[in-house]
């Protein structure tokens, strides 16, 4: 005996119900993507500050331990006109810090620095370079971010202290200053400024003109700046 299938068991959806499944989904993903991103930004904002603030801790830990020393290669750094060093931590440029406080440096034991060979600023070692600590083919060290760039750091020997590279604030009694950039990688510090001119190229003073140019050019770039400023992570003040 044939037996014939209910028309009403047979019968899938039509068109408009798809419709309208796949609006629902799209509507729920709109709403749920930029949460997702924004819980990841802000932990890795989060991950990013305690960096900064771990590696002030390891240059303050290495100094307690070795008379007020700080952990840099002598010859790789020099102090400018304010006795400030600016490095960041990109094998190169961070003169051999990264090395120092996480006890990679050479064998040598007459030009090593970390004598005691203590580990002042731990990290795991990744294999890309974003979070921590990455050592590259050629054995090179470096200390990225969430976003895989390096920290600058701002040292100070002086007892007045660093000096806040964006607002020229001294901090008494911080010797270290290290700041992120963010995911958009921008708000880097100028360490060298000049001063404003107050005569044209021709040695003539500056026109009422020119001198409206000139405020309103540094007005945006100010504008700029502290938009570049909004993502950065800092070891010295509270994020928003």
């Amino acid at each position: 005996m044939k037996i014939s299938l209910s028309p009403r068991l047979s019968k899938g959806f039509t068109l408009i119900e798809l419709i309208i499944v796949i609006a629902i989904l799209a509507t729920l993903s709109s709403i749920a993507y930029p949460t997702y991103m924004s819980i990841q930004t802000n932990a890795a904002r989060t991950a990013a500050k305690k960096s900064c603030t771990d590696i002030v801790a390891a240059v303050e830990n290495f100094k307690q331990d070795n008379n007020g020393m700080f952990p840099y290669n002598t010859e790789m750094a020099t102090p400018d006109d304010n006795d400030q060093m600016y490095l960041t931590t990109t094998s190169g440029q961070d003169a051999d810090m990264i090395k120092i406080l996480t006890n990679r440096e050479g064998e040598d034991v007459e030009r090593r620095l970390n004598s005691t060979r203590s580990i002042y600023l731990k990290a795991d070692e990744q294999e890309q370079p974003s979070d921590g600590l990455f050592v590259d083919s050629m054995g090179d060290v470096h200390f990225y971010d969430a976003w895989g760039k390096p920290f600058h750091i701002i040292l100070c020997e002086e007892d007045e202290g660093a000096i806040d590279p964006f607002t020229s604030r001294r901090y008494r009694g911080k010797n270290c200053l290290v700041y992120g950039t963010g995911p958009d990688g921008e708000g880097v510090a100028v360490t060298e400024t000049a001063a404003p001119k107050s005569k044209s190229k021709k040695g003539k003073k500056m026109s009422k003109k020119e001198k409206k140019a000139a405020a309103e050019a540094a007005a945006a770039a100010a504008e700029l700046m502290e938009e570049a400023l909004e993502d950065n992570v800092y070891s010295w003040k509270n994020q928003k």
